[in-house]
């Protein structure tokens, strides 16, 4: 009875690190709410004469009809963000996530607890039929 305990605790043990380590939003789906949370009607005012103009300038100065005297910015992209390599010879591990990490390290952590319990179980099962 004891020995059975035993591995009963083994196995309960990496479950609970599995599910600690996955958390409370381990799959996608757990991650979207079943009912959208009711939003609130917040009251809308028109927006002020000032409010219109400086939407108005930032719209001329996006389109580089600034104003005189302002030089319009370089089109010229001076950084990169992310890898600068060939797609082609950059390896799977740079494509994936953290939490697709933690996912896989979850389970590997759960195939090891269960190929332990079952080849301790077996060793049992052998010595008592000895």
């Amino acid at each position: 009875m004891r020995r059975r305990t035993r591995s009963f605790g083994v196995l309960l043990v990496g479950a609970l690190l599995a599910v600690a380590l996955v958390g409370p939003g381990g799959s996608p789906a757990s991650a979207d709410p079943t009912t959208p949370a009711p939003t609130p009607t917040p009251s809308v005012s028109p927006p002020s004469q000032q409010q219109i103009d400086d939407a108005k300038a930032a719209l001329e100065r996006l389109r580089g009809q600034g104003h005189a005297g302002h030089s319009r910015p370089s089109t010229r992209l001076t950084q990169v963000a992310g890898p600068t390599a060939d797609g082609a010879s950059a390896g799977v591990t740079s494509r994936i996530s953290d939490q697709a990490w933690w996912t896989m390290a979850a389970a590997v952590l759960v195939l090891v607890v269960a190929s332990e319990t079952t080849r301790i179980r077996v060793r049992r099962a052998k010595h008592r039929k000895a």
